[in-house]
């Protein structure tokens, strides 16, 4: 899926990723980069407002997940997010992923095709203006039909 297709997907499927103007940078199989406007995106503080950093980073791993089992077609949740805020964040973000471990795509894929559904844990960074400003892990899980 090209960035586009997922972009646009995102947008009509989950309409907050289009009202914070959440962007996909990068994404394939193994790797999903997001941007968000820190102007649409900020508190009453001029920093990232906690919930829209939360909402990123639980789109980028819904977004891997996508990725990575297109067959799911989108019937994914997430189950367990817990987000750790490190800093302020005073500008744009850029959320990423994390590095997955081969054997946990195997695991998800393999109860996915037993049991029509898989889970996996997932890590994304949160940054603004190079630093890191927030850590979310979350459990995501897809759904057959």
């Amino acid at each position: 899926m090209t960035t586009q297709l997922l972009q646009a997907f995102l947008h009509t499927h989950i309409p907050a990723t289009a009202a914070l103007q959440i962007q996909v940078q990068e994404a394939d199989r193994e790797h999903v980069v997001l941007t968000m406007p820190h102007a649409s995106n900020r508190n009453h503080k001029n920093t990232a407002f906690g919930g829209s950093i939360a909402l990123g980073a639980t789109t980028c791993g819904w977004a891997l997940v996508h990725s990575h089992l297109p067959e799911a077609a989108g019937n994914i949740v997430i189950q367990q997010g817990e987000t750790q805020y490190l800093r302020p964040a005073h500008g744009d973000l850029t959320i990423q992923t994390r590095p997955v471990a081969v054997e946990s795509w195997q695991q998800m894929n393999d109860m996915f095709a037993k049991r029509g559904k898989g889970k996996i844990v997932l890590e994304i960074d949160v940054f603004s203006e190079g630093e890191l400003a927030a850590v979310f892990v979350g459990k995501f899980m897809a759904l057959k039909d």
